[in-house]
């Protein structure tokens, strides 16, 4: 609310969005994946992602829209239904990748 005071609606949006993707990305290599590498080497993986996913997002609801079978209300959740989990599998095994588990498996936890 403060942004959109200072600012107009399209500033304070891509600041929100830039503050929290840096907050998502942070909690994603900290927390969700525990991965323990720096945000440094992951973080062109995952707005690579974000954007792969958004591509898909966008490209669906172009084709989608095209086809009379399908309500056009249902799109947004399709297409989520498609890139959320997409997104998911891409961080997990791509982006927050754990580099070190064959040495966990080899050595054991010690």
């Amino acid at each position: 609310m403060l942004l959109l005071h200072a600012t107009n609606a399209t500033i304070a949006m891509a600041i929100g969005y830039g503050i929290t993707s840096l907050l998502g990305l942070t909690m994603s290599n900290r927390w969700v994946f525990q991965t323990g590498n720096s945000v440094k080497s992951v973080v062109w993986k995952y707005y690579a992602t974000y954007l792969f996913t958004w591509l898909i997002s966008v490209l669906f609801a172009h084709f989608a829209s095209g086809f009379p079978i399908i309500d056009s209300r249902l799109i947004p959740i399709i297409s989520l239904l498609i890139t959320v989990p997409t997104n998911f599998l891409l961080s997990k095994f791509w982006v927050f990748h754990k580099t070190n588990l064959k040495e966990v498996r080899r050595y054991g936890s010690q």
